[in-house]
């Protein structure tokens, strides 16, 4: 068995939850223990480290926006989702990223399944039936691979869905594409307390892994590095870039919702599952659309 840590920060303030697991990982040295961080954060959008809010988002969306040391798309996070993040030496991870998902989603995946919940792995993602249930971003932070990714139990799919650029049109779109392509827990099966679902993930990550994780706090020299994470985070402005999707959003490996322009036309397709589900084109005039 491997010694390992486990950090139950309960709620955090967004900006200082991304700079959590990135400070205790630049704060590790090679031969550190694994981390296990567990947290939870008031309602906030989570950007991809090469996203752009000025692509993505619309001007005011009314929730704080940050930009996240990890990659994956935009993500909704909010206090109805308990996110978990494995932050490990390299030479204790897979050795290369491409493996990491499949590592780091399989305690994930015994969780799910001892609540009833039969999720499989697609990619970097989980999936309940033909449905996205959770998604997941990783990269080197110092000396350690950084894995994260959330149990979602009820989604705001309107809210959300308010957030993301495009025109009145193309959010009303969003939010049909949501239900088709993405669910929660809640739509399943009663929410899980949250004590409960602590444990039974620690156990499951334990078995996983072959780690002993122990109950720990945040050290002085993480403190200081989470700090330092928090002003860089904070004074992020790097803002430039393109949008991930021309002209619309990925909603899961096989799906998306594109809105462009194309001569004279603004076209709208809704893709789910990889099969054209909708698509409406606009003839524009002076006034906009007709």
């Amino acid at each position: 068995m491997i010694a390992a840590r486990f950090l139950d920060v309960g709620l955090l303030p967004p900006q200082r939850l991304h700079a959590s697991y990135a400070g205790i990982a630049e704060a590790a040295n090679p031969d550190s223990e694994p981390v296990l961080l567990w947290a939870r954060a008031p309602a906030h959008l989570s950007l991809g480290q090469s996203q752009s809010a000025a692509c993505e988002l619309v001007a005011n969306p009314g929730v704080p926006v940050v930009r996240r040391p990890l990659g994956g798309g935009m993500v909704w996070i909010d206090e109805q989702q308990c996110i978990y993040v494995f932050i490990t030496p390299l030479r204790r991870a897979p050795r290369r990223p491409g493996e990491w998902a499949a590592w780091g989603l399989q305690p994930a995946i015994t969780t799910f399944q001892a609540f009833g919940l039969d999720v499989e792995r697609r990619g970097e993602d989980l999936w309940l039936g033909d449905r996205k249930i959770a998604g997941s971003g990783s990269a080197t932070l110092g000396a350690c691979a950084v894995f994260a990714s959330s149990f979602l139990l009820d989604f705001p799919r309107r809210r959300f869905a308010d957030c993301v650029a495009g025109s009145a049109g193309f959010r009303e779109w969003l939010d049909v594409g949501l239900a088709a392509t993405l669910t929660d827990w809640a739509a399943h099966a009663p929410v899980p307390d949250r004590a409960g679902l602590r444990a039974h993930f620690v156990a499951a990550a334990e078995e996983a892994f072959g780690w002993r994780l122990q109950a720990d706090v945040v050290g002085a020299e993480e403190s200081a590095a989470i700090s330092a994470a928090e002003t860089e985070i904070a004074d992020d402005e790097g803002d430039a870039g393109r949008r991930s999707v021309s002209g619309g959003i990925k909603l899961n490996r096989e799906s998306r919702l594109v809105e462009q322009r194309r001569g004279s036309c603004l076209v709208r397709e809704l893709v789910v599952c990889g099969m054209v589900a909708r698509r409406a084109v606009m003839v524009l005039d002076q006034g906009g659309c007709r």
